[in-house]
C-alpha cells in the first residue's frame, strides 16, 4: 500500500471527523491508538487527597466552567479542585470569576504550569481525573491517569470513553448534575472506585508506543 494512500489518526472518533468534515474515505484512514511511556506514568501508591484534578488548557470547548459548576453543587465540602493548565488571558479570569461568584474559589488550586514529576504525583494523589469537554481527539490525560491507578471521570463526547472503554465515569458535559453525580459517586463509593482502577489496569495494556510505530511501519514500508 502507497504511504500517500492512507490518512493516518489516533482514534475512530477522529476518523468519523476526517470522513464527515472532509469526506475522506474510510478506506483510507487507519486508527493508530496512542501510548504512554511506563517509566513516566506508573502508580505510586501515595495515599489519596481530597481533590478531583482537570489536566486540560482553559479553552472553552474544555468546559472547565461546567467542571467548577457541578464541583460546587457536591455535598462534600472538603474537597478541592485542582485546575492544571496554561493561564490564558482569554478564559482563566472568566473561570475564577465563576469559581469567587460560586464561593468556591478558596477550594480551587490554579496551577498554571507542572513538571513531569509533579504531574505523576498529582495523577497519583488525586481522587480523580475529571475531564469534560465537549469534544476530544483523543484524550491523552485519560490514559495517564489509568496509568497510575487513577479513575477517570470522562465526557461521552468525542473519544475518550472509547478510550477508557468501561474503566471510567461516563459523563453528559451538556449536563452539570451528570458531573457532580460522577463526582459524588467517587468520594463514597469505594467497590466502585477499585473496580474502576482494576479496569483501568487492564485497559492501558491496550496503549503501547511500540505497538504504535510497528503499525505504522508495515503502512510506511
Amino acid at each position: 500500500v502507497h504511504r500517500a494512500h492512507k490518512v493516518l489518526c489516533n482514534s475512530e472518533a477522529t476518523a468519523r471527523e476526517l470522513n464527515q468534515r472532509l469526506k475522506v474515505p474510510y478506506k483510507k484512514i487507519v486508527t493508530i491508538p496512542l501510548g504512554y511511556d511506563s517509566k513516566k506514568l506508573y502508580p505510586m501508591n501515595l495515599e489519596r487527597k481530597p481533590f478531583f484534578l482537570v489536566l486540560a488548557r482553559h479553552d472553552p470547548h474544555k468546559n472547565i466552567a461546567g467542571v467548577i459548576r457541578a464541583f460546587s453543587l457536591l455535598k462534600s465540602k472538603h474537597m478541592e479542585l485542582f485546575l492544571v493548565g496554561k493561564y490564558d488571558k482569554r478564559y482563566t479570569p472568566k473561570l475564577k470569576e465563576l469559581a469567587i461568584e460560586l464561593g468556591i474559589n478558596h477550594r480551587c488550586k490554579w496551577i498554571y504550569w507542572v513538571s513531569d514529576q509533579e504531574r505523576l504525583v498529582l495523577l497519583n494523589s488525586c481522587k480523580a481525573l475529571v475531564i469534560s469537554s465537549f469534544w476530544e481527539g483523543f484524550g491523552l490525560p485519560a490514559i495517564e491517569a489509568m496509568a497510575c491507578d487513577t479513575p477517570v471521570i470522562a465526557s461521552t463526547k468525542g473519544a475518550i470513553t472509547e478510550v477508557i472503554g468501561d474503566a471510567g465515569l461516563s459523563i453528559n458535559p451538556f449536563n452539570i448534575l451528570s458531573i457532580t453525580d460522577a463526582m459524588n459517586q467517587i468520594i463514597t463509593n469505594e467497590n466502585l472506585v477499585k473496580d474502576l482502577i482494576q479496569k483501568g489496569r487492564k485497559r492501558i495494556k491496550n496503549y503501547n508506543w511500540k505497538k504504535a510505530a510497528s503499525i505504522i511501519q508495515d503502512i510506511l514500508v
